[in-house]
Protein backbone atom coordinates (compact mmCIF):
# COMPACT_ATOMS: atom_id res chain seq x y z
CA UNK A 1 0.00 0.00 0.00
CA UNK A 2 2.78 2.33 1.00
CA UNK A 3 4.64 1.55 -2.05
CA UNK A 4 1.56 2.21 -4.34
CA UNK A 5 1.03 5.68 -2.85
CA UNK A 6 4.55 6.56 -3.06
CA UNK A 7 4.61 5.48 -7.02
CA UNK A 8 1.14 7.93 -7.66
CA UNK A 9 3.01 10.79 -5.80
CA UNK A 10 5.92 10.24 -7.78
CA UNK A 11 4.85 9.81 -10.76
CA UNK A 12 4.01 13.08 -12.45
CA UNK A 13 7.33 14.14 -11.60
CA UNK A 14 8.70 11.27 -13.16
CA UNK A 15 6.73 12.12 -16.43
CA UNK A 16 7.74 15.63 -16.66
CA UNK A 17 11.43 14.98 -15.55
CA UNK A 18 13.08 17.13 -12.51
CA UNK A 19 15.47 19.82 -13.10
CA UNK A 20 16.18 22.10 -10.33
CA UNK A 21 18.13 24.12 -12.28
CA UNK A 22 15.39 25.56 -14.50
CA UNK A 23 15.14 29.40 -13.91
CA UNK A 24 13.37 31.31 -16.79
CA UNK A 25 9.36 30.21 -17.43
CA UNK A 26 7.23 30.94 -19.82
CA UNK A 27 4.67 32.36 -17.51
CA UNK A 28 4.67 34.16 -14.25
CA UNK A 29 2.77 31.69 -12.76
CA UNK A 30 5.27 28.53 -13.35
CA UNK A 31 8.12 29.88 -11.39
CA UNK A 32 6.60 28.26 -8.35
CA UNK A 33 6.84 24.85 -10.38
CA UNK A 34 10.25 25.41 -12.62
CA UNK A 35 11.82 22.69 -11.36
CA UNK A 36 8.96 20.17 -12.76
CA UNK A 37 7.06 22.46 -15.24
CA UNK A 38 7.66 21.58 -19.24
CA UNK A 39 7.25 25.70 -19.55
CA UNK A 40 10.62 26.32 -18.27
CA UNK A 41 14.06 25.50 -18.25
CA UNK A 42 17.76 26.84 -17.52
CA UNK A 43 19.07 29.93 -18.63
CA UNK A 44 23.18 29.80 -18.06
CA UNK A 45 22.72 33.62 -18.85
CA UNK A 46 21.35 34.74 -15.30
CA UNK A 47 23.64 35.82 -12.76
CA UNK A 48 26.25 35.58 -15.42
CA UNK A 49 28.57 38.63 -16.22
CA UNK A 50 28.93 40.26 -19.73
CA UNK A 51 32.06 38.73 -21.04
CA UNK A 52 30.56 35.41 -20.54
CA UNK A 53 27.81 36.08 -22.37
CA UNK A 54 29.12 37.40 -25.05
CA UNK A 55 31.16 34.22 -25.29
CA UNK A 56 28.15 31.76 -24.79
CA UNK A 57 26.10 33.15 -28.07
CA UNK A 58 29.43 33.32 -30.01
CA UNK A 59 30.64 37.34 -30.14
CA UNK A 60 33.95 38.54 -29.85
CA UNK A 61 34.60 40.65 -26.51
CA UNK A 62 37.29 42.65 -24.78
CA UNK A 63 37.68 43.98 -21.72
CA UNK A 64 38.99 47.24 -21.73
CA UNK A 65 40.11 49.61 -18.09
CA UNK A 66 40.77 53.52 -18.55
CA UNK A 67 40.72 55.67 -14.94
CA UNK A 68 39.57 58.70 -14.78
CA UNK A 69 41.60 62.02 -13.83
CA UNK A 70 40.06 61.94 -9.99
CA UNK A 71 41.33 57.89 -10.34
CA UNK A 72 38.04 56.09 -10.71
CA UNK A 73 38.86 52.73 -12.65
CA UNK A 74 35.93 52.00 -15.38
CA UNK A 75 35.92 48.61 -17.73
CA UNK A 76 34.40 49.12 -20.77
CA UNK A 77 33.20 46.24 -23.17
CA UNK A 78 34.13 45.98 -27.16
CA UNK A 79 31.67 43.72 -28.69
CA UNK A 80 32.24 42.71 -32.00
CA UNK A 81 30.76 39.96 -34.24
CA UNK A 82 32.90 36.70 -35.02
CA UNK A 83 31.46 36.77 -38.55
CA UNK A 84 32.89 39.84 -39.81
CA UNK A 85 35.01 42.71 -38.83
CA UNK A 86 33.67 46.37 -37.85
CA UNK A 87 32.72 47.86 -41.47
CA UNK A 88 30.79 50.60 -39.44
CA UNK A 89 31.30 53.43 -36.75
CA UNK A 90 31.84 52.30 -32.96
CA UNK A 91 28.52 53.02 -31.01
CA UNK A 92 28.99 53.40 -27.56
CA UNK A 93 26.10 52.24 -25.30
CA UNK A 94 25.83 54.09 -21.88
CA UNK A 95 23.13 51.90 -18.96
CA UNK A 96 20.69 53.82 -17.09
CA UNK A 97 20.39 54.70 -13.27
CA UNK A 98 21.36 52.04 -10.73
CA UNK A 99 22.33 49.24 -13.28
CA UNK A 100 25.16 47.93 -15.31
CA UNK A 101 25.79 46.97 -19.13
CA UNK A 102 24.51 43.89 -18.48
CA UNK A 103 21.03 44.28 -19.81
CA UNK A 104 22.94 45.14 -23.34
CA UNK A 105 23.38 41.61 -24.21
CA UNK A 106 21.63 39.29 -21.78
CA UNK A 107 18.07 38.24 -23.67
CA UNK A 108 20.41 36.29 -26.47
CA UNK A 109 19.95 37.46 -29.86
CA UNK A 110 17.63 40.13 -29.09
CA UNK A 111 20.26 42.13 -27.49
CA UNK A 112 20.92 45.14 -28.70
CA UNK A 113 24.97 44.93 -28.51
CA UNK A 114 24.98 41.30 -30.27
CA UNK A 115 22.65 43.12 -33.19
CA UNK A 116 24.30 46.50 -33.49
CA UNK A 117 27.42 43.97 -34.00
CA UNK A 118 25.56 41.74 -36.69
CA UNK A 119 25.04 44.95 -38.71
CA UNK A 120 28.56 45.63 -38.53
CA UNK A 121 29.02 48.21 -35.82
CA UNK A 122 31.78 48.14 -33.14
CA UNK A 123 30.52 47.84 -29.87
CA UNK A 124 31.26 49.36 -26.80
CA UNK A 125 29.18 49.05 -23.54
CA UNK A 126 30.11 51.84 -20.69
CA UNK A 127 29.75 51.19 -16.79
CA UNK A 128 29.76 53.90 -14.62
CA UNK A 129 31.60 54.66 -11.06
CA UNK A 130 29.86 52.85 -8.76
CA UNK A 131 28.27 49.71 -10.90
CA UNK A 132 28.90 46.62 -10.51
CA UNK A 133 31.84 46.85 -13.14
CA UNK A 134 33.11 50.02 -12.40
CA UNK A 135 33.73 49.53 -8.75
CA UNK A 136 37.34 50.42 -8.14
CA UNK A 137 39.46 53.22 -7.57
CA UNK A 138 43.66 54.01 -6.94
CA UNK A 139 43.61 54.97 -3.48
CA UNK A 140 39.36 54.66 -2.08
CA UNK A 141 37.39 51.45 -1.34
CA UNK A 142 34.14 51.38 -2.49
CA UNK A 143 32.79 50.46 1.06
CA UNK A 144 34.25 54.18 2.16
CA UNK A 145 31.95 56.81 2.31
CA UNK A 146 34.47 59.26 0.21
CA UNK A 147 34.38 57.01 -2.41
CA UNK A 148 30.50 58.10 -2.98
CA UNK A 149 31.03 61.33 -3.28
CA UNK A 150 30.32 62.26 -6.84
CA UNK A 151 26.84 63.46 -8.25
CA UNK A 152 25.55 63.34 -12.25
CA UNK A 153 27.63 66.52 -13.13
CA UNK A 154 30.93 64.44 -12.12
CA UNK A 155 30.07 61.08 -14.49
CA UNK A 156 28.95 63.38 -17.51
CA UNK A 157 32.25 65.29 -17.29
CA UNK A 158 34.76 62.34 -15.88
CA UNK A 159 33.54 59.11 -16.33
CA UNK A 160 31.60 59.63 -19.95
CA UNK A 161 34.75 61.58 -21.16
CA UNK A 162 37.34 58.86 -20.01
CA UNK A 163 35.20 56.37 -22.21
CA UNK A 164 34.80 58.49 -25.28
CA UNK A 165 38.03 58.90 -25.13
CA UNK A 166 39.07 54.97 -24.71
CA UNK A 167 36.78 54.57 -27.34
CA UNK A 168 38.56 56.97 -29.71
CA UNK A 169 42.01 56.00 -29.07
CA UNK A 170 41.65 52.11 -29.50
CA UNK A 171 39.61 52.73 -32.86
CA UNK A 172 41.34 55.87 -34.22
CA UNK A 173 37.55 57.21 -34.77
CA UNK A 174 37.68 61.05 -32.18
CA UNK A 175 34.51 62.69 -33.28
CA UNK A 176 33.21 59.50 -34.67
CA UNK A 177 31.51 57.47 -32.66
CA UNK A 178 27.67 57.24 -32.00
CA UNK A 179 26.33 57.50 -28.17
CA UNK A 180 23.56 55.46 -27.18
CA UNK A 181 22.18 56.14 -24.17
CA UNK A 182 18.93 54.77 -21.58
CA UNK A 183 17.82 56.41 -19.01
CA UNK A 184 20.42 58.13 -17.22
CA UNK A 185 22.83 57.30 -19.85
CA UNK A 186 20.53 59.98 -21.84
CA UNK A 187 20.93 62.27 -19.20
CA UNK A 188 24.96 61.99 -18.86
CA UNK A 189 24.57 62.30 -23.10
CA UNK A 190 23.24 65.38 -22.75
CA UNK A 191 25.07 66.84 -20.08
CA UNK A 192 28.51 65.66 -22.21
CA UNK A 193 27.39 67.15 -25.21
CA UNK A 194 26.54 70.82 -24.69
CA UNK A 195 29.33 71.14 -22.77
CA UNK A 196 31.91 70.04 -25.41
CA UNK A 197 29.90 71.32 -28.90
CA UNK A 198 31.38 71.41 -31.99
CA UNK A 199 33.17 68.73 -34.14
CA UNK A 200 36.47 69.59 -33.04
CA UNK A 201 35.24 69.98 -29.67
CA UNK A 202 33.13 66.64 -29.39
CA UNK A 203 33.97 63.31 -29.71
CA UNK A 204 30.32 62.19 -30.59
CA UNK A 205 28.77 62.33 -33.99
CA UNK A 206 25.69 61.58 -33.16
CA UNK A 207 23.22 61.01 -29.81
CA UNK A 208 20.26 58.32 -29.49
CA UNK A 209 17.99 59.13 -26.43
CA UNK A 210 16.05 55.78 -25.25
CA UNK A 211 13.65 57.02 -22.77
CA UNK A 212 15.40 60.78 -22.17
CA UNK A 213 15.36 61.82 -18.44
CA UNK A 214 15.95 65.48 -18.27
CA UNK A 215 12.83 67.28 -17.70
CA UNK A 216 10.57 65.43 -15.09
CA UNK A 217 8.13 68.02 -14.76
CA UNK A 218 4.36 66.42 -13.35
CA UNK A 219 6.27 63.07 -12.78
CA UNK A 220 3.51 61.87 -10.40
CA UNK A 221 5.88 59.21 -8.93
CA UNK A 222 9.31 62.32 -8.58
CA UNK A 223 7.17 64.55 -7.31
CA UNK A 224 5.26 62.88 -4.77
CA UNK A 225 8.95 61.53 -3.66
CA UNK A 226 11.16 65.00 -3.57
CA UNK A 227 9.88 66.21 -0.63
CA UNK A 228 10.54 63.30 1.86
CA UNK A 229 13.52 62.00 -0.28
CA UNK A 230 15.72 65.40 -0.48
CA UNK A 231 15.50 65.15 3.42
CA UNK A 232 16.09 61.50 3.72
CA UNK A 233 19.46 61.66 1.75
CA UNK A 234 20.58 64.54 3.62
CA UNK A 235 20.73 62.51 6.73
CA UNK A 236 22.15 59.69 4.90
CA UNK A 237 24.90 62.09 3.71
CA UNK A 238 25.67 63.20 7.53
CA UNK A 239 25.46 59.34 8.69
CA UNK A 240 28.00 58.56 6.24
CA UNK A 241 25.74 56.48 3.82
CA UNK A 242 26.75 57.58 0.48
CA UNK A 243 26.29 54.51 -1.34
CA UNK A 244 23.46 52.41 -2.42
CA UNK A 245 22.83 48.89 -3.23
CA UNK A 246 26.46 48.42 -4.08
CA UNK A 247 26.50 44.98 -2.67
CA UNK A 248 25.09 43.66 -6.21
CA UNK A 249 26.41 39.81 -5.65
CA UNK A 250 24.05 39.59 -2.67
CA UNK A 251 21.07 41.43 -3.56
CA UNK A 252 21.05 39.90 -7.15
CA UNK A 253 21.33 36.10 -5.37
CA UNK A 254 18.81 37.38 -3.38
CA UNK A 255 16.25 38.82 -5.53
CA UNK A 256 16.87 35.75 -8.57
CA UNK A 257 15.88 33.73 -5.49
CA UNK A 258 12.78 35.42 -3.91
CA UNK A 259 11.41 35.79 -7.52
CA UNK A 260 11.67 32.65 -8.58
CA UNK A 261 10.33 30.81 -4.99
CA UNK A 262 8.39 33.21 -3.50
CA UNK A 263 6.73 35.83 -5.44
CA UNK A 264 7.14 36.26 -9.52
CA UNK A 265 4.04 38.36 -9.38
CA UNK A 266 5.63 40.57 -6.69
CA UNK A 267 8.34 41.05 -8.88
CA UNK A 268 6.77 42.11 -11.94
CA UNK A 269 4.75 44.33 -10.07
CA UNK A 270 7.83 46.34 -8.81
CA UNK A 271 8.75 46.65 -12.38
CA UNK A 272 5.13 48.29 -13.51
CA UNK A 273 5.40 50.58 -10.30
CA UNK A 274 8.50 51.66 -10.71
CA UNK A 275 9.04 51.83 -14.73
CA UNK A 276 5.38 51.81 -15.92
CA UNK A 277 3.07 49.31 -16.92
CA UNK A 278 4.40 46.95 -19.45
CA UNK A 279 2.83 44.55 -21.87
CA UNK A 280 6.30 44.23 -23.78
CA UNK A 281 7.79 42.27 -20.99
CA UNK A 282 8.46 38.50 -21.27
CA UNK A 283 7.85 35.95 -17.86
CA UNK A 284 10.92 34.20 -18.58
CA UNK A 285 13.38 37.51 -18.86
CA UNK A 286 12.25 38.32 -15.07
CA UNK A 287 15.38 36.68 -13.25
CA UNK A 288 17.27 38.28 -16.05
CA UNK A 289 16.52 41.77 -14.92
CA UNK A 290 17.43 40.89 -11.37
CA UNK A 291 20.27 39.57 -12.33
CA UNK A 292 21.54 42.88 -13.28
CA UNK A 293 19.54 45.61 -11.34
CA UNK A 294 20.19 46.85 -9.13
CA UNK A 295 23.64 48.02 -9.30
CA UNK A 296 25.83 50.86 -7.00
CA UNK A 297 25.09 54.21 -6.99
CA UNK A 298 25.72 57.21 -4.98
CA UNK A 299 22.92 59.20 -2.85
CA UNK A 300 23.85 62.50 -4.95
CA UNK A 301 22.97 61.11 -8.28
CA UNK A 302 19.45 60.28 -6.78
CA UNK A 303 19.41 63.74 -4.48
CA UNK A 304 20.28 65.62 -7.93
CA UNK A 305 17.55 64.20 -9.77
CA UNK A 306 15.38 65.49 -7.10
CA UNK A 307 16.47 69.03 -7.11
CA UNK A 308 15.55 68.40 -10.95
CA UNK A 309 12.19 67.97 -10.39
CA UNK A 310 12.04 70.69 -7.81
CA UNK A 311 13.68 73.45 -9.71
CA UNK A 312 12.19 72.53 -13.03
CA UNK A 313 15.54 73.14 -14.46
CA UNK A 314 17.95 70.97 -16.22
CA UNK A 315 20.89 72.40 -13.94
CA UNK A 316 24.24 70.91 -11.86
CA UNK A 317 24.32 69.70 -8.61
CA UNK A 318 22.71 72.22 -5.98
CA UNK A 319 24.75 72.67 -3.05
CA UNK A 320 23.28 75.08 -1.03
CA UNK A 321 23.95 79.05 -1.38
CA UNK A 322 27.27 79.25 0.21
CA UNK A 323 28.92 76.09 -1.58
CA UNK A 324 27.04 77.52 -4.91
CA UNK A 325 28.83 80.67 -4.75
CA UNK A 326 32.21 79.26 -4.18
CA UNK A 327 31.81 76.29 -6.94
CA UNK A 328 29.62 78.32 -9.48
CA UNK A 329 30.10 81.79 -8.90
CA UNK A 330 26.86 82.65 -8.34
CA UNK A 331 23.79 81.39 -6.23
CA UNK A 332 21.43 79.28 -8.05
CA UNK A 333 23.26 76.20 -9.89
CA UNK A 334 23.68 76.79 -13.32
CA UNK A 335 21.84 74.97 -16.32
CA UNK A 336 23.54 72.47 -19.22
CA UNK A 337 22.42 74.68 -22.37
CA UNK A 338 20.78 72.33 -24.91
CA UNK A 339 21.30 74.53 -27.63
CA UNK A 340 24.62 74.42 -27.70
CA UNK A 341 24.28 70.71 -29.12
CA UNK A 342 25.08 71.05 -32.72
CA UNK A 343 24.89 67.02 -33.54
CA UNK A 344 22.35 65.11 -34.91
CA UNK A 345 19.82 63.75 -31.79
CA UNK A 346 17.36 61.23 -31.86
CA UNK A 347 14.32 60.81 -29.20
CA UNK A 348 12.64 57.51 -28.42
CA UNK A 349 10.09 57.61 -26.12
CA UNK A 350 7.73 55.21 -24.56
CA UNK A 351 3.86 56.35 -23.91
CA UNK A 352 3.60 54.11 -21.16
CA UNK A 353 6.97 55.14 -19.13
CA UNK A 354 6.16 55.82 -15.98
CA UNK A 355 8.61 59.25 -16.77
CA UNK A 356 7.16 60.35 -19.67
CA UNK A 357 5.17 63.57 -19.82
CA UNK A 358 4.78 64.58 -23.42
CA UNK A 359 5.58 68.27 -22.47
CA UNK A 360 9.05 67.63 -21.22
CA UNK A 361 9.98 65.16 -24.18
CA UNK A 362 8.74 68.42 -26.36
CA UNK A 363 10.69 70.60 -24.37
CA UNK A 364 13.90 69.17 -24.59
CA UNK A 365 13.18 68.46 -27.80
CA UNK A 366 12.97 72.38 -28.60
CA UNK A 367 15.70 73.65 -26.66
CA UNK A 368 18.25 71.23 -28.04
CA UNK A 369 20.08 73.20 -30.38
CA UNK A 370 20.97 70.69 -33.64
CA UNK A 371 19.07 71.06 -36.49
CA UNK A 372 19.27 67.63 -37.26
CA UNK A 373 16.74 66.09 -34.75
CA UNK A 374 13.82 64.16 -35.03
CA UNK A 375 11.83 61.86 -32.03
CA UNK A 376 9.57 58.65 -31.92
CA UNK A 377 7.08 57.38 -29.75
CA UNK A 378 7.73 53.81 -29.56
CA UNK A 379 7.28 51.74 -31.29
CA UNK A 380 5.54 54.05 -33.79
CA UNK A 381 3.17 51.17 -35.34
CA UNK A 382 1.62 49.11 -32.76
CA UNK A 383 -1.75 50.65 -31.11
CA UNK A 384 -1.76 50.15 -27.68
CA UNK A 385 1.31 48.62 -26.71
CA UNK A 386 3.61 51.36 -26.38
CA UNK A 387 6.71 51.46 -24.51
CA UNK A 388 7.52 51.49 -20.62
CA UNK A 389 10.84 52.36 -19.32
CA UNK A 390 12.66 49.11 -19.55
CA UNK A 391 10.63 47.79 -22.59
CA UNK A 392 13.77 49.17 -24.82
CA UNK A 393 16.16 46.39 -23.11
CA UNK A 394 13.25 43.40 -22.93
CA UNK A 395 10.43 44.07 -25.38
CA UNK A 396 9.54 40.86 -26.59
CA UNK A 397 9.70 42.04 -30.06
CA UNK A 398 12.56 44.03 -30.23
CA UNK A 399 13.34 43.79 -34.12
CA UNK A 400 9.79 44.98 -34.92
CA UNK A 401 8.72 47.48 -31.98
CA UNK A 402 13.05 49.09 -31.61
CA UNK A 403 15.36 48.20 -33.62
CA UNK A 404 13.56 48.18 -37.45
CA UNK A 405 13.41 52.31 -37.05
CA UNK A 406 16.77 52.14 -34.71
CA UNK A 407 18.65 50.32 -37.84
CA UNK A 408 16.87 52.98 -40.34
CA UNK A 409 18.24 55.82 -38.19
CA UNK A 410 21.86 54.60 -37.65
CA UNK A 411 22.41 53.57 -41.85
CA UNK A 412 21.60 56.55 -43.07
CA UNK A 413 23.81 58.42 -41.35
CA UNK A 414 21.32 60.59 -39.10
CA UNK A 415 19.79 61.68 -42.26
CA UNK A 416 19.66 64.91 -43.65
CA UNK A 417 16.20 65.83 -42.72
CA UNK A 418 15.78 67.43 -39.18
CA UNK A 419 12.22 68.31 -36.87
CA UNK A 420 10.21 65.88 -37.88
CA UNK A 421 7.90 63.82 -35.77
CA UNK A 422 6.67 60.15 -35.80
Amino acid sequence: MESTLLLLVLLPFCAVGINIKNNACHSFGMYHLAAISSQCYYNPDILSTVPKMAERHDYNEETHSTTTDDGYILNVFRITSKNQKPTKSPVFVQHGIATNSGPWVDIGNRSIAFRLADEGYDVWLGNVRGSTYSNKHETLNVNTPKYWDFNLDTIAQKDITAQLQLVANQTGNAGDIIYIGHSMGTTLGFMHASENPGKEQGLIKGLIAFAPVVYLDGVAILELATPIGIPLLDILGLLQIKGLLYQEELIHRFLTGFCKNVSPGACLLLINVAFGRTVQFQAEDLLLYYSYWPSGISIYQLKQYLQIVRSKRFQKYDYGLTKNNRVYGQRKPPTYDLSKIDIPVRLFYGKSDSLYKQKNVDRLFDEIGSDNKEKYSTPSDVSGEDFDHIDFMYSKNMEENLYKKLFEVLDSDFGENSGSES
